[in-house]
């Protein structure tokens, strides 16, 4: 059974950082071109200022926890290395640091300085975001020893999922704290952003299940996703609420766009999302040098 740390860790990291990156690319925008439907937008997305930050800390926490031991987690940090699990965590840190840094810096005296130094500090918190949206497929994508993860497509699949559950987060905060009225446009939008992400999505999985069927006939992560012990988890989590659900409830708000099924859609991305990740780390399975069977990787 796969250790439940490691996979929050990679759905809050992935999620947090999603919403803040479509928030700081909302607000950095809008400081240079202000229409109004990017306006109406920013009533949604400007929860992940705060929301990412938060969210992408409590993964460091599973993170650590992941580790064990808190030697394990010092030599994660200081120990020099290049590896993508050094730098991801390092870039968690720098994230929290300069997006952390850009609020207390915003809510300061409002003069030219403190404005560009607010600006510069979430550019590079947004591009900290970025790295920490790609680094954890590619991470998964990094291991030869694991034919069905071992594939460029598994870093677009964790990178859309990240904006996804991120833009799923937002909605979900608009809905709670903002009134229906103020975020209706908003949500329209973000919801046609969102299908688009989606769709990608989907394709993107269709596209992994049929080259792991294609390329190893005999991939044991593929047939366990499609059709064995995995299955209810795939279809009825990752496809089911991240995929089906999102899609048939934002098609519904196309068609009323007052209806507040949105948010039903959004909590169902979010948990496709955490199931996405169960589903990725439980099918992994790596070849013995010993044995010659397939065995669980991550354990």
């Amino acid at each position: 059974m796969v250790n439940s740390f490691i996979a929050w860790y990679l759905f809050l990291a992935g999620m947090g950082a999603g919403a803040f990156f479509i928030s700081a690319v909302v607000d950095l925008l809008l400081r240079r071109w202000s229409p109004a439907w990017l306006e109406a937008a920013a009533t949604v997305t400007d929860g992940g200022m705060y929301l990412g930050p938060a969210t992408v800390g409590l993964g460091l926490v599973f993170l650590l926890a992941d580790l064990g031991y808190p030697e394990r987690s010092f030599q994660v940090f200081f120990t020099p290395s290049t590896s993508l699990l050094t730098l991801g965590s390092w870039a968690i840190v720098a994230f929290i640091g300069c997006s952390v840094l850009a609020l207390l810096v915003g809510g300061l005296l409002e003069t030219p300085l403190m404005r560009r130094l607010e600006t510069a500090l979430q550019v590079l918190a947004t591009l900290f975001a970025a790295f920490v949206i790609l680094y954890s497929g590619v991470y998964l994508s990094a291991f030869p020893s694991v034919p069905f993860l071992n594939n460029a497509l598994v870093p677009i699949i964790f990178m859309l999922s990240a904006l996804s559950t991120g833009m799923g987060m937002l909605l979900v905060f608009g809905f709670v704290t903002r009134d229906g009225e103020d975020v209706a446009p908003g949500v329209s939008i973000c919801l046609r952003a969102d299908g688009v992400t989606v769709a990608l999505k989907a394709i993107a999985l269709a596209a992994l299940l049929l080259w792991a069927y294609v390329s190893y006939p005999e991939s044991l992560s593929a047939e366990a996703l499609a059709t064995g012990r995995l299955a209810g988890l795939f279809w009825c989590g990752v496809v089911g609420a991240g995929i089906v659900v999102p899609v048939a409830t934002e098609l519904w708000c196309m068609r009323r766009p007052r209806s507040l099924s949105y948010v039903v859609g959004a909590g169902a991305a979010i948990a496709g999302g955490l199931c996405l990740r169960y589903a990725f780390l439980l099918a992994a399975v790596r070849f013995s040098a010993v044995t010659g069977g397939a065995v669980t990787f991550w354990g």
